[in-house]
């Protein structure tokens, strides 16, 4: 009986140091789990690599919501030029840390989500409409080249000809715009020749054109190197799950595209003889923004699908800013040198040699077309706020865009 309960004793001490044993051993594994989990590595878009993300609080995030719009809060500006209160908006756009995307990674879009830190995340989870079915999301890597199709969405003075010049002329890729517009009347897809750029026979500028290129099957015939178009919604039709879109586009502050906007409009249209409209031809930018003349937030109306709606909400904005944290590689007109390096690399569209090398170099720094020299409207002027009055939702999606542009650096690492 002695033995018996030495016996016993003995396999209870020897169970109970086994059992601290596996308690410490499956601590030490949590805790390496653990450290592992708070160490990123940068992926770029020659890699698959699955990081998940880690949620920072909006003060990690270093966002600063100080107001820097004066007069401006709570303010919406009205088809007619005027300003109501809108409720969503939130007296004065943001100012973003660099520091904020320094710990950021951009993995696949199932890992990872871009731009999660903005606004509360308020954009995050909401769905796309069926019409970006047919763009993949930009962190979908790689680029399935000879499949998915460059899809520039061109916002109006906005680096919209710099790109035709880069990429058409300095690259001599084919483009799909409107420089084939007067060569598509036929019903058959060619490649035609003007001024030293091809293009095809389609016009992607209007929607009857871009129905006619949808029937002849523009992308599924890899006729094309680039569709550029400001129609979103109209160009995605174009693009099916087998040739996806793939979007990119430049961005600039609004009351500065405004400012552009009104000067070359009023210059090279209402002041020709072709064109020629009295009431309009020496009408001052101000007295343009308080006659209701003016378009007001051009980029989330028309990413939001809401040309014609009388007030956007935040509604209309958070979908914007959905559709460019998934589906489109952004680059800003005061970045040109970065953002065009960006969309080479992300594209495969190399320069090959020295004659494309100093072309390039000539349109992006010192002879991009359709310059138009203007008076500057200086930040903080009642004429500034007035401009900006007209586009507090751009304002807000453009300080997105800069915050995207930021944390897509992690791609090209």
């Amino acid at each position: 009986t002695k033995h018996r309960k030495q016996a016993i004793c003995g396999t209870m001490c020897q169970l109970f140091f086994f059992f601290c044993f596996l308690t410490a051993l499956m601590l030490v594994l949590r805790l390496g789990m653990m450290h592992a989990q708070d160490w990123r590595g940068p992926m770029s878009i020659h890699s698959h690599g699955r990081h998940k993300h880690r949620h920072k609080n909006q003060a990690q995030n270093g966002v600063d919501r100080t107001s820097v719009a004066g007069g401006m809060a709570g303010g919406m500006a009205r088809p007619d030029g005027t300003t109501s209160t809108a409720s969503g908006i939130r007296g004065g756009m943001a100012h973003h840390s660099k520091t904020s995307v320094t710990d950021r990674i951009v993995a696949p879009m199932e890992d990872f989500q871009i731009g999660g830190s903005y606004h509360h995340d308020s954009h995050i989870n909401l769905a796309l409409p069926d019409d970006f079915d047919a763009f993949a999301d930009v962190t979908d890597l790689p680029v399935q080249k000879g499949l998915d199709v460059p899809y520039f969405w061109h916002v109006p003075r906005t680096g919209g000809g710099t790109v035709n010049d880069i990429f058409g002329g300095c690259l001599s890729l084919t483009l799909a715009s409107d420089g084939g517009a007067a060569e598509g009347t036929d019903h058959v897809l060619s490649v035609v020749t003007k001024n030293a750029q091809r293009f095809v026979n389609v016009d992607t500028s209007t929607p009857a054109g871009i129905e006619r290129a949808r029937q002849l099957d523009l992308v599924s015939e890899g006729i094309t190197d680039i569709v550029m178009s400001t129609l979103l919604y109209q160009a995605s039709t174009l693009f099916n799950r087998q040739n996806r879109g793939r979007m990119f586009a430049l961005f600039r502050h609004p009351v500065e595209r405004s400012v552009s906007l009104f000067h070359f409009v009023q210059d090279t249209q209402w002041r020709r003889r072709q064109s020629f409209q009295k009431e309009l031809s020496d009408l001052t930018i101000e007295e343009y923004f308080k006659s209701g003349l003016a378009e007001n937030n051009w980029m989330t109306r028309f990413l939001a699908n809401e040309p014609t709606k009388p007030e956007l909400t935040q509604d209309d904005v958070n979908l914007a800013k959905q559709i460019l944290r998934r589906k489109c590689l952004v680059g800003l007109l005061k970045e040109k040198g970065e953002s065009f390096s960006r969309f080479e690399k992300f594209f495969g569209f190399p320069l090959k040699n020295d004659r494309e090398k100093e072309c390039h170099e000539k349109k992006l720094q010192w002879a991009w077309p359709l310059k138009h020299r203007h008076d500057d409207v200086d930040e903080g002027t009642p004429l500034w706020d007035l401009i900006l009055s007209h586009n507090v939702w751009d304002m807000e999606l453009y300080d997105y865009a800069t915050v995207l542009f930021e944390e897509q650096a992690q791609l090209f690492q």
